[in-house]
């Protein structure tokens, strides 16, 4: 966190310095009262302008600190959550493929939002226990000028106080997080369901509603306990302020007794009791939050920590990928010992049953899985993800389609350049609806489709890997796609498609029939 308490620096002192000057000018009325009870008024009505004037300028000077220190307040806060937020999603978005699929988008969701959200409690609470202890100070200070005595009393109750989030701490930091949690799978499963809508009917409706029931009674469930927990909590930290009272209460009373002190001081050191209970309190409330929200933020660094960019760039290869004897398993599938040579510049297509193994070797070249034996070679040398990840562009028949326009759509947010002759993949009575879009997630099958052949290209891949990119086509907007497709020449593809015409197959290099190899 470092590294980001010293990009807002800045506005930490500045609303630490408002902050102090506002609790300085607050406290400062007790005592002005203070020599209202007691003053002799020597100089008449003087005195008492004096006074008034006096206490005016107090409350002034102590509404425009508070503001002063709450505007820039607001102003950390979103420079912090801008700052985190950005090398969150940043960390995400380059995981290997394995590290992603670790989580789920609705867990990844729930980071950027409530642990992210948790992250600035973290910061928040610092920040208020040091405006607290600059009140206690400042208190403190004030008391000593009106009685050393009663000023000990207090701040000896105050040491003890201060171990009380000890009690409490760890066990609601443990809530906390599984509150968090709880919350993560919730917002998965809503993102489940709602992306099941088209299976939504009359005899189906009331099953998806009840197990959306079951994941929220969780969610609410750990929310509940986590409540009731903070309530105790709280009770049992305020329970003890009420120490400071009865004490502050007892030595008032024996020193007014005794007529050791005025009322005027007997009147601020109540005034004061009510003010300097609200910074202690604050202090233990925010120590029990800090420890709650710091498992979170720890978990939240070591997300950011984790990412690794290689600094190398691969834009391309000179003779050949081979995967040797590579095998893979998962649950009922198998690929055993597959050996194959992708030479560059040459059209491939695959095809055969499904299940097979045609996506699996696509996803081995790719990196989005990893071999459970064998090697992969890029011009004989082990072929990494940063490699693959950089020469191969992958697309499926329904890679996504971002919700914006067709431009930042196959540019990906100006990441490539807009190639003005790849826009004739695109069959030309398609070609102005298309384009003309300005949200492409809302266009059909088809229309997605030919929008993610004309980003494929666009990106300048050297390999093209495509997992059936036309099944949304007709056979003749296929055929004709795939013919300008297979004209470009500097590009390697690897095409899998269950279209088996002659016609068709036959304008590629090689074939593959996958469990014939």
């Amino acid at each position: 966190m470092k590294k980001y308490f010293s990009n807002i620096k800045n506005e930490i002192i500045g609303r630490l310095f408002f902050h102090l000057i506002y609790i300085v000018a607050i406290a400062g009325l007790p005592y002005v009262i203070k020599i209202m009870l007691d003053s002799d008024y020597a100089n008449g009505v003087t005195d008492v302008v004096g006074l008034i004037v006096l206490f005016v300028a107090l409350i002034f000077i102590a509404m425009l600190a508070q503001y002063l220190s709450q505007r820039i307040s607001w102003k950390l806060d979103t420079k912090f959550f801008l700052l985190l937020r950005k090398d969150l999603f940043s960390s995400i978005i380059k995981k290997s493929p394995k590290d992603f699929k670790s989580k789920e988008i609705g867990d990844y969701s729930s980071m950027l939002d409530n642990d992210i959200a948790a992250c600035g409690e973290y910061i928040n609470y610092i920040m208020l226990i040091v405006e607290s202890i600059f009140g206690i100070i400042t208190y403190a200070v004030y008391l000593f000028l009106l009685d050393y005595r009663i000023a000990i009393l207090m701040y000896v109750c105050t040491g003890l106080m201060i171990f009380l989030p000890r009690v409490t701490g760890k066990k609601l930091s443990t809530k906390k997080q599984s509150l968090l949690n709880i919350t993560g799978n919730y917002i998965t499963k809503v993102i489940d369901l709602l992306k099941g809508y088209p299976l939504v009917n009359n005899k189906t409706s009331e099953a998806i509603a009840n197990r959306h029931e079951s994941s929220l009674d969780k969610m609410e469930t750990a929310r509940y306990d986590y409540g009731k927990f903070k309530t105790f909590v709280n009770v049992f930290n305020g329970s003890v302020m009420y120490l400071i009272n009865i004490s502050t209460f007892i030595i008032i009373a024996i020193l007014l007794y005794r007529r050791e002190i005025s009322v005027g001081i007997a009147t601020a050191t109540f005034a004061y009791i009510g003010d300097f209970s609200y910074p202690l309190r604050t202090i233990i409330d925010s120590i029990s939050d800090l420890k709650s929200v710091k498992g979170v933020k720890n978990k939240v660094v070591d997300e950011i920590a984790k990412t690794d960019v290689s600094e190398h760039v691969y834009d391309d290869f000179s003779h050949n990928i081979r995967l040797n004897d590579v095998s893979f398993k998962y649950d009922t599938f198998e690929l055993n010992n597959f050996s194959y040579q992708f030479e560059k510049g040459k059209k491939y297509v695959i095809i055969g049953d499904s299940g097979t193994g045609k996506s699996t070797i696509l996803n081995l070249l790719t990196g989005f899985i990893e071999a459970d034996a064998g090697s992969i070679e890029l011009d004989h040398k082990k072929l990494t993800r940063d490699m693959s990840n950089n020469l191969i562009f992958y697309l499926t028949q329904d890679s996504h389609i971002f919700m914006e326009d067709f431009w930042e759509n196959i540019t990906i947010y100006d990441s490539f350049k807009k190639h003005e002759e790849f826009l004739e993949l695109i069959p030309e009575d398609r070609r102005d609806a298309i384009m003309g879009a300005r949200d492409c997630s809302k266009l059909s099958g088809g229309e997605k489709q030919l929008v993610n052949i004309v980003r494929a290209i666009s990106s300048g891949s050297s390999i093209l890997a495509l997992d059936e990119p036309f099944s949304a086509l007709d056979y003749r907007t296929e055929l004709a796609v795939c013919k300008k497709l297979l004209a470009l020449k500097d590009k390697t593809i690897i095409l899998i498609t269950h279209n088996q015409q002659e016609e068709y197959l036959n304008m590629f290099d090689e074939k593959i029939v996958t469990g014939k190899i």
